[in-house]
């Protein structure tokens, strides 16, 4: 839709039709589809009806980077349209799909001053993060706001996270409160370093799990291990059940000696004697006899022994005799790690809970807020406070038309606050009676991935089933009634053609969700099929690289470019696999190298530019692939995030400033202590 300049270039297809201002529209759109475009002409759309007014329109985005860009994006094209020429000008409006009558290109000339004039000086693009703040700020008594309450940024959230479990682990030794301790304990040894902190702030983002009905509440061992589908007081008496002789299948056991001893091996008699002996014993007994059922009857996994061939051909129910008693002694092991899991998860639920009450109550004394809790009060003021119908009153005069951005990224309580917004815009006569009012929404459920957060596909397709209903029922409502009035339009919209990717990449991934079946993306149907540009590329899997015996811990080759007294900073299987990255891409930049491209044409072979390598997580993996490729002259731009603060060196640093500082905190000497800087 628009470039470099705010220049506006034509829509296409289901392009043109979503960007239509009088349609509801459910757009789904990969990356590299235009959905941006898309978004932003739709915005200008609606800036362009007379009915319309810039502080009627709220755009909700992801991330603040989308929010900027698209801030940019418009107000580009707005302050180009102001002094272009009357007949690029009506060329720009047509391929928006809009009117280029003398008047409307009058009011496109208008619109960047009227966009400024906005209250609040622009257009409402926002992060739904900050128009929660904005919601939450205009009505603070309403949101139960003490007076110079703030937001916290990531640095203090970080900054009052160790203090409060600094504050948990002090007032727990105080206390004695061994249960607490003991869950630290546990979770801190089985744990890697740094998951304790994570796993907290994701417990203190968990609101409702503490509070109200259904809230977890210590002790929690019974409810968990209900919860795991155990009995409430199962034990290790419970676990070891499957092996008293009431229970365990010894009719079986019986069942299969006349086999072995027709057999008359030595190995039949092996199996012969252990199963007389285990046949006498008790319960208790039992316990540490079990294991000799994988010495004999069965393998050392727990599965049949197929060595004894000759009582399996015998006996035609011997093998099925063997996969009974396999499954016996495989309950015993599935309720031990049952009752491992439940101690685990029952050391993190408690401690979670006791830092979250904690984390909550220091937030209040020291008027703090953080993102969630920006979410949460946003999603009560609009939903269940008393003075939830004013607020959405007054809102209803502010905004007309919703548009929501990467939409499979918003989560329950994110969408509440969105079905708040429209809960008037296709029922009763809301605030604005025949205004015309629509949410536009688009998203790519395969870009779901931050279900840590609680966003998923299901989320998605819930959200566009609740949108469509209601609609549909204030469009026959409105028929029904035969009054006369503005009938919701209602749209789902697709975008298939991806402009970024090879044809070749996206019929990969069209195989793979036939593959993994539509069901597991949380649709209720098949989607249309995605296609590319057609143009070359490949979609190939790296072969596992493993380090060959006596290679652990070894130093890199010195002809990988590195220095042979380096250390390696990863496990050996990441840096093999880092340098075979950087040899692949050497050689496809080498000079000598077999062109392969095509341009035009023609073929060339790779540039710098034409390789993107992508990683599951910003991680150590990723800094060594940048470092190989160092090494190996390869022109690299790095990782697409910097983070100053997560080198070693950054980190021993701080340490001593901090103990600089505040020569107290025995945490930063510790740190201090154990750096090269001592």
């Amino acid at each position: 839709m628009s470039g470099g300049g705010g220049q506006v270039y034509p829509l296409h297809g289901n392009q043109l039709e979503a960007a239509d201002p009088e349609d509801n529209v459910w757009l789904s759109a990969s990356a590299g589809t235009g959905k941006t475009q898309v978004l932003s002409a739709r915005v200008l759309r609606l800036l362009l009806r007379e009915d319309v007014a810039p502080s009627q329109i709220l755009c909700l985005t992801f991330t603040k980077a989308g929010a900027a860009e698209m801030a940019n994006r418009i107000n580009a094209v707005l302050a180009r349209w102001v002094r272009l020429p009357a007949g690029t000008l009506a060329k720009e409006l047509g391929y928006l799909g809009a009117d280029f009558s003398p008047a409307t290109q009058e009011r496109a000339r208008s619109l960047f001053a009227s966009v400024l004039d906005c209250p609040g000086g622009g257009l409402r693009i926002d992060t739904i993060h900050a128009f929660a703040q904005f919601l939450i700020g205009s009505f603070p008594e309403e949101a139960d706001l003490a007076p110079g309450t703030r937001v916290m940024d990531d640095r203090s959230r970080d900054l009052l996270a160790r203090e409060v479990l600094t504050d948990l682990i002090e007032s727990g030794e105080a206390a004695q409160d061994i249960r607490l301790l003991d869950a630290i304990k546990l979770f801190t040894t089985r744990k890697e370093p740094g998951a304790l902190q994570k796993w907290l702030m994701r417990a203190a983002d968990a609101h409702e799990m503490w509070h109200g009905a259904g809230a977890w509440l210590s002790p929690m061992d019974a409810r968990v291990r209900q919860m795991l589908g155990m009995p409430a007081d199962a034990d290790a008496e419970w676990a070891l059940e499957p092996l008293h002789p009431d229970i365990f299948p010894d009719d079986h056991v019986l069942a299969m000696m006349p086999a072995l001893t027709a057999w008359g091996t030595a190995t039949s008699d092996k199996c012969l004697a252990f199963m007389r002996e285990w046949l006498e014993l008790d319960a208790s007994a039992r316990v540490t006899a079990v294991a000799g059922f994988r010495k004999t009857l069965l393998k050392a996994d727990g599965t049949p022994s197929l060595m004894l061939k000759k009582p399996r051909e015998s006996d035609p129910d011997f093998a099925e005799n063997q996969e009974i008693i396999a499954a016996a002694i495989e309950e015993v092991t599935t309720r031990q790690n049952l009752l491992v899991t439940a101690e685990m998860v029952t050391a993190a639920l408690e401690i979670g809970r006791a830092f979250a009450l904690r984390w909550e109550a220091r937030k209040a004394r020291e008027g703090l807020l953080d993102f969630a809790d920006l979410i949460r009060k946003a999603a009560d003021l609009l939903g269940n406070a008393e003075a939830a119908d004013w607020i959405r009153y007054k809102l209803d005069r502010h905004f007309d038309h919703v548009l929501i951005d990467e939409a499979q990224d918003t989560n329950q309580s994110q969408w509440d606050i969105v079905f708040a917004l429209i809960d008037d815009f296709f029922s009763g006569e809301g605030a604005r009676g025949d205004k015309l009012r629509t949410i536009f929404t688009v998203g790519d459920y395969k870009q779901a991935i931050f279900g840590f957060q609680g966003t998923s596909p299901e989320n998605f397709a819930r959200a566009k089933i609740k949108v469509e209903t209601r609609i549909l029922q204030a469009r026959d409502g409105i028929r029904t009634a035969r009054i006369n009035r503005r009938e919701p339009v209602w749209r789902d919209l697709d975008l298939g053609q991806s402009f970024r990717t090879a044809n070749v990449v996206l019929e990969f991934v069209n195989r793979m969700i036939a593959a993994l079946g539509f069901g597991t993306f949380g649709l209720d149907e098949a989607p249309s099929d995605h296609v590319g540009d057609d143009r070359p590329g490949l979609v190939t899997l790296w072969p596992l690289v493993a380090p060959k015996q006596g290679e652990v811990g070894e130093d890199d080759d010195d002809d990988a470019g590195g220095d042979s007294n380096e250390r390696d900073w990863l496990p050996r299987h990441d840096t093999l696999l880092a340098d075979t990255i950087a040899q692949q891409v050497q050689r496809w930049l080498s000079p000598g190298g077999e062109p392969f491209v095509l341009e035009k044409g023609g073929r060339r072979r790779a540039q710098a530019g034409d390789i993107m390598v992508l990683v599951r997580q910003r991680k150590e993996l990723a800094l060594q692939i940048v470092a190989k490729l160092y090494a190996r002259g390869v022109p690299v731009a790095g990782v697409d995030r910097l983070r100053l603060g997560a080198p070693l060196a950054v980190k021993d640093m701080l340490a001593a400033l901090r103990f600089a500082a505040q020569p107290l905190d025995d945490l930063s000497l510790a740190n201090l202590l154990a750096s090269p800087l001592i």
